[in-house]
């Protein structure tokens, strides 16, 4: 009996180290010779020497988190039919927030027929940008001028859950200090992650940078966009496995959100984001940066 137990203990250790073995084996491809089949295995010497060839496996990639607000629609900027000032050149911004609000507010979209919510949305898109609001012009829309607009805009729609401390921004650029009371240079990855999870209304405002030969970043330009969702992975490491959704006014628009990579970097000394793959991203800039975010609760 106590022979048995032995036999049974050796063999356990054994098989536990098999499979310990195997977790870290190395791969080889066996090449084909005279007709044969091509062969894959962790034992090197099963091969002729000559003809075995270590491959490289990576590691299977874990999707841990991803949220998507799907109802948010994507209105182009430049839509013929939308006849924006100036084909909508600069009319990121108001169409960024019309996104959001035409989705948020039911008693201005709430029942009606779906070819009537384009016109509505417009209609929206248009109030913002006027001189009423955010006062866009030759120069876009700065976030001062959206925190403005969206504030007197649903004040004066008398959206009942609303308040100024309910919108909030977050970056770069400067801002009355009632929309930024902690003084928070930068929009980070967790802030941005939690809007999205509490199914707050969230804009980027997106830098184009030019790199000097110095290394110095200068902003050439910037772009609204509408944050609708995040996506996270599991075994990648430096910000590679994380993704914004975005809805781009100055794409086509449609049911399709674009997903773009983030990359934690520095920007003349500030450690921020830098986003990769962005479509609109003029072929003059080198880089597009989140200089900031305004997230609103309704």
């Amino acid at each position: 009996m106590i022979y048995v137990k032995w036999i049974f203990y050796i063999l356990t250790l054994l098989t536990c180290a098999f499979k310990a073995s195997q977790a870290d084996a190395e791969i080889y491809r066996c090449q084909a010779e005279q007709g044969g089949q091509v062969v894959f295995t962790d034992n090197r010497f099963s091969c002729h020497l000559t003809s075995a060839k270590k491959i490289a496996v990576k590691p299977q990639t874990l999707r841990i988190e991803r949220k998507v607000l799907a109802s948010i629609p994507d209105l182009s900027q430049r839509d013929p039919l939308a006849g924006f000032p100036a084909g909508g050149r600069k009319y990121c911004a108001p169409v960024a927030v019309s996104n959001s609000l035409s989705a948020a507010l039911p008693e201005v979209m709430g029942g009606l027929p779906n070819a009537l919510h384009f016109d509505n949305q417009i209609e929206i898109a248009r109030s913002l940008g006027s001189a009423d609001y955010m006062a866009t012009g030759d120069k876009g829309t700065d976030p001062a001028q959206l925190l403005s607009g969206v504030d007197h805009y649903l004040s004066d729609q008398k959206t009942p859950s609303f308040e100024s401390a309910h919108l909030e921004y977050k970056g770069q650029r400067s801002v009355p200090r009632q929309y930024n009371p902690t003084l928070d240079k930068q929009a980070d990855l967790p802030w941005l992650i939690q809007g999205i999870n509490q199914e707050k209304h969230v804009w980027l405002n997106i830098g184009w940078y030019k790199i000097a030969k110095d290394g110095e970043k200068k902003r050439i330009g910037g772009h609204w966009v509408t944050l609708v969702g995040y996506e996270r992975f599991g075994s990648l490491k430096d910000s590679k496995g994380e993704y914004l959704m975005i809805n781009d006014p100055a794409t086509r628009g449609g049911d399709q959100q674009e997903k773009i990579r983030l990359k934690l970097s520095k920007l003349n000394g500030l450690e921020g984001y830098q986003l990769l793959g962005q479509r609109s991203k003029p072929k003059h800039a080198d880089m597009a940066w989140i200089d900031g975010a305004i997230q609103l609760a309704l």
